[in-house]
């Protein structure tokens, strides 16, 4: 069974030594050992060999990530950095160059740029480059990580761009760009919008069709993204309808290869590129030359195994990059984990009925360990869309090719396969949308909760083995001290206050295990970091495994302060939203409705907040407040869990400071304060911090903003009074209360 199976285990201990060489070198050197005490000298061989190419590929990849870090680094520092490199894709105002090294950058045109631009040109671009960054907030995606594992240096808005040398020549990239603007222009006439947009997705991928962000948004949520991106089904459909073609043509199997591999070369290009339409088209052609040229019969677990090692040898940091690990077990799902779930399904079922479960169920079961390691998320969304979708997903790729070649033939009989595959995608549209609104569609998981399901897995698992009783006692008491240990984490007295980095503007999340508010959403995008909502406040929450917020306290409404508020609304449920009193002339400015399930609230002076481990206590004036400004109309209030407390104080200035030292003043001194304003010149008086005598004072403010808060004057101030704490230096800021009082940048210095 061992020496049968020694390619696929070379390259299971080959992707672990990615992760964990001492642990692939330990099962390694175990693998020699039994082949000796078995006598199988293939075994000791194998096992030498990959070990050699572990030292190799580990070795590669250590060099390489420094020598793409270093290279990301410099262009950070430099103070003009110009790209020069070949245009190798341009859409709209978005293009994208190919440097000499092979780095790619992508760049964003002013609006109505008059550069005229071919691909292929070699052109120099400079602008205001935003570099890719290592995550500043709890949940957030590393893009410096993502960015060395698929050599890409960032963006840049371009501000000049001087094309270096025109090229006329005739290429694949060339000939395919002019391909897709015609199908493109074929499916729009054809569609409407966003139908067109999905069914050309469908077809050749997303990269292709340019989806806009809510209808990533909805596949994302729906579980259906892969049905967006290319895969085994387009490859084998159009190498399937090539295979037909050139077999009546009455050529010989032997050469058909010289005409499947430039189609397969061309298609790759077509789609974009990605690992899931390289592994299936290496895969494709794999199998046809072991059945056709060589004459042999090959297992499919060995063709997988053959066509990861060829990547890896392509390019070894596809071992990190997520498409080409989930498009590997979608594969193996298909092929070896279908008959596992048909085993368990009810035998009154049809085998048909079995076949379309089975082949629902089984890429979920196998990508979503993979999903909720990654992104912290368990989708049970997912499994119910894929079940009802998939199958309509794959008859509507086949009707998009079918009816895209016909329309170059037979216009009319095209026209009734589009206006059918319109019907396909708004009923793939209707039920993604039904699935993204089912309450379980989406379950945050956290660390600990990540750890217990592991625990309950391999206790369940116990018990379904034929072990002696004692074992499975064992295995109970396991069960029992895990929740134990599950209720004592999840009602212990710990509050968990994080200043949230979003730039210029504010954002700080509250938890309790009964509690949970975020104060303030920050601005709606930031240069550094992209769009808040999704890049820091959804992966925050998420992180924390928050799925409902109990309350939204607005301190005033300014855009830097509940820019994402609307956003927020559309994604996760808010049950109330404290604010100054300005919230409806908000809404009806921005054209914003509420859930009829959000409640909300206006407060003063004297209104509370109370859980079980804190209290919010409202300081700012009830009366004659329509005088004065916007930012000292900003709610005040004093978060108390004994013996702490932090005092926050939105963007209040100096004279609504001294107001509230006039009125409560012995409701003022705090363990810690949000300090106003972002550290502006305006407020943070020394009068008033001399009242609040703050031990800890925290500062959100965007990274070399141009308003260049914190002002020096202030922070001079502050360090009168302890020590300060910067989002624009550290990252978020995270404090734990508890018995004892702890404070940590996300950023270690």
């Amino acid at each position: 069974m061992i020496t049968k199976n020694i390619f696929p285990i070379s390259l299971l201990l080959l992707l672990i030594s990615c992760y964990n060489t001492i642990l692939s070198i330990v099962i390694i050197m175990s693998l020699i050992l039994v082949s000796k005490l078995i006598k199988e000298p293939r075994l000791t061989y194998v096992s030498l060999i990959t070990v050699l190419l572990i030292m190799m590929i580990n070795s590669y990849l250590s060099i390489e990530t420094k020598q793409r870090l270093s290279t990301i680094t410099a262009y950070s520092n430099a103070k003009k950095p110009q790209f020069t490199g070949k245009l190798i894709y341009t859409y709209h105002n978005k293009i994208i160059i190919k440097t000499q090294k092979g780095y790619t950058l992508t760049g964003y045109l002013p609006k109505n740029h008059l550069f005229k631009l071919n691909l292929d040109d070699t052109v120099r671009l400079t602008g205001t480059y935003n570099p890719p960054s290592t995550p500043t907030n709890p949940g957030q995606y590393n893009n410096l990580k993502y960015a060395i594992h698929h050599k890409k240096l960032g963006s840049i808005y371009i501000k000049s761009l001087k094309v270096l040398k025109k090229n006329t020549s005739v290429s694949l990239n060339k000939a395919s760009y002019h391909v897709k603007k015609k199908i493109t222009k074929h499916h729009q006439k054809s569609l409407p919008m966003p139908h067109s947009s999905i069914y050309s997705a469908l077809i050749f991928g997303e990269n292709y069709a340019e989806l806009n962000h809510d209808l990533k948004q909805l596949f994302k949520k729906a579980g259906l993204i892969h049905a967006i991106v290319v895969s085994g089904s387009q490859v084998s459909l159009v190498l399937g309808m090539c295979h037909i073609v050139i077999n009546w043509l009455g050529i010989y199997r032997y050469y058909q290869l010289i005409f499947l591999v430039p189609i397969s070369i061309f298609f790759f290009i077509l789609t974009g590129g990605g690992e899931s339409v390289l592994r299936a088209i290496i895969m494709a052609h794999t199998l046809f030359i072991i059945k056709f040229g060589l004459g042999y019969r090959s297992s499919t677990l060995h063709v997988i195994s053959f066509t990861a090692f060829l990547m890896i040898i392509m390019d070894p940091f596809v071992i990190y990059k997520i498409g080409a690990i989930l498009s590997f077990l979608a594969t193996f799902s298909l092929v070896f984990g279908t008959d596992l779930v048909k085993q368990q399904l009810p035998k009154r079922f049809s085998p048909k009925l079995n076949e379309f479960i089975s082949i629902g169920i089984a890429p979920w079961m196998f990508t979503t360990p993979v999903l909720i390691i990654k992104f912290q998320s368990l989708p049970i969304g997912s499994l119910v869309s894929n079940i009802i979708l998939v199958q309509l997903i794959e008859y509507t790729v086949i009707i998009g090719f079918t009816g895209t070649l016909l329309g170059i033939v037979l216009p009319p009989i095209a026209h009734v396969l589009h206006q059918l595959a319109w019907v396909c995608i708004d009923l793939i549209i209707h039920v993604s949308t039904w699935v993204t609104h089912l309450p379980f569609a989406d379950i945050p998981i956290n660390q600990h909760n990540l750890t217990t399901g592991l625990f309950l897995l391999a206790c369940f698992i116990c018990f379904k083995t034929s072990l002696p009783l004692k074992t499975k006692l064992t295995s109970c008491l396991c069960l029992i001290l895990i929740g134990i240990n599950s209720y004592f984490i999840r009602y212990n007295n710990s509050v968990i206050i994080t200043q949230l980095d979003i730039g210029q503007g504010d954002a700080t999340l509250i938890k309790t295990n009964q509690f949970t508010c975020l104060i303030d959403t920050g601005p709606p995008y930031d240069k550094r970091l992209g769009s808040i909502t999704y890049s820091v406040l959804l992966p925050a929450l998420r992180y924390y495994g928050i799925q409902t917020l109990d309350a939204l306290i607005l301190t005033h409404f300014d855009q830097d302060h509940v820019g994402n508020l609307k956003p927020l609304l559309a994604t996760i449920p808010i049950k109330k939203i404290i604010h100054n009193g300005n919230l409806h002339s908000y809404l009806k400015k921005h054209n914003i409705s509420l859930p009829n399930n959000t409640l909300e609230q206006s407060v003063c002076y004297g209104d509370r907040i109370r859980s079980k481990l804190i209290t919010i206590s409202f300081l700012n004036p009830c009366n004659n407040t329509a005088q004065l400004s916007k930012n000292n109309q900003s709610l005040v209030f004093k978060l108390s869990k004994p013996p702490y407390s932090m005092l926050f104080t939105g963007d209040i200035e100096k004279e609504m400071e001294y107001r509230l030292l006039q009125h409560h003043s012995n409701s003022l001194p705090s363990t810690l304060l949000k300090v106003a304003h972002h550290g502006s010149k305006t407020s943070t008086t020394h009068k008033f911090l001399s009242t609040v005598k703050p031990i800890h004072s925290i500062i959100s403010a965007g990274k070399n903003n141009s308003y260049n808060h914190p002002h020096l004057a202030v922070l001079a101030t502050l360090n009168d009074y302890g020590k300060i704490w910067r989002t624009d230096q550290t990252g978020a800021i995270i404090i734990h209360m508890t018995k004892t009082l702890t404070i940590k940048s996300f950023i270690k210095k």
